[in-house]
């Protein structure tokens, strides 16, 4: 006979991990009457629950602001989360090393239900503002490493991903469907991504896909700066990039070649 015990319990849990959600989708932290409104949730009950998170350091209050952010514990369990996954581990020392190379930003992310999760960032020595940043989630459609995901999944996903409505970022989106599909046979083709200011203006991405042992797409790698620079060096960048996304997919047991870097047809 099910324990009607159970279903509170699963309630509460529930309503625990919305609440963390909640707070991990405001980098400048959240009010108290802000949770209500966005979870929907009794005031009393997110008040006991956050005192409960608060003395475990899930969570904390800025006394200054009244703002509640997440803490210590939250942070653990995301890291140690990512370092249990193997493209994590192996990926990081060939981003630093591509950062360095390139000068810039280098990007770390895995496809979730049309959206790409960055999982590590490593900043070269000419830094950018961009609003991909760690554990953020980011529409696959329009940017450099979530086109180079999304190129790869099966066609159902991509039909799925494709016909669901788009908004447009910037100019240079791509909402249109029949040129989105086209795109994303283009990738596939010549092996990398572009986000030419599709998701933000005056930033340029370009992105490859990682392959592990079963010849399935487990993550992509990226480099992006202002367009004014990427342009420039472009070609340049592309070559290491295609060059250390070749190397993570052997290090993952992926046999067979990728296209050559320098075909760009």
């Amino acid at each position: 006979m099910p324990n009607p015990g159970d279903n509170r319990n699963a309630s509460g849990i529930d309503k625990a991990l919305t609440l963390l959600e909640t707070i991990s989708d405001h980098a400048d932290g959240i009010s108290l009457a802000e949770l209500v409104k966005q979870t929907g949730m009794a005031k009393t009950t997110l008040f006991r629950m956050l005192e409960v998170l608060k003395a475990r350091q899930y969570v904390m209050l800025d006394d200054a602001t009244d703002r509640y952010h997440l803490d210590l514990k939250s942070f653990e369990l995301s890291v140690k989360g990512m370092m249990n996954l193997s493209l994590v581990e192996v990926a990081i020392p060939f981003l630093k090393k591509l950062s360095a190379l390139t000068q810039e930003t280098c990007f770390l992310g895995v496809y979730r239900s049309g959206e790409v999760v960055y999982l590590y960032k490593s900043e070269g020595t000419l830094a950018i503002q961009t609003h991909a940043q760690l554990g953020s989630r980011l529409p696959a459609w329009c940017t450099g490493v979530g086109k180079a995901l999304l190129a790869f999944q099966p066609a159902e996903e991509i039909d799925r991903v494709v016909s669901e409505p788009r908004q447009a970022f910037t100019e240079k989106t791509l909402v249109d469907r029949v040129a989105l599909y086209d795109e994303l046979a283009q990738i596939r083709l010549r092996g990398f991504a572009l986000d030419n200011e599709e998701n933000e203006e005056g930033l340029t991405c370009i992105a490859r896909p990682i392959f592990n042992y079963s010849d399935g797409v487990t993550g992509a790698i990226s480099v992006a700066g202002p367009t004014h620079r990427m342009q420039r060096k472009l070609k340049v960048v592309d070559l290491a990039l295609a060059e250390i996304a070749l190397t993570v997919s052997r290090r993952l047991g992926y046999i067979a070649p990728l296209r050559n870097p320098s075909d760009r047809s």
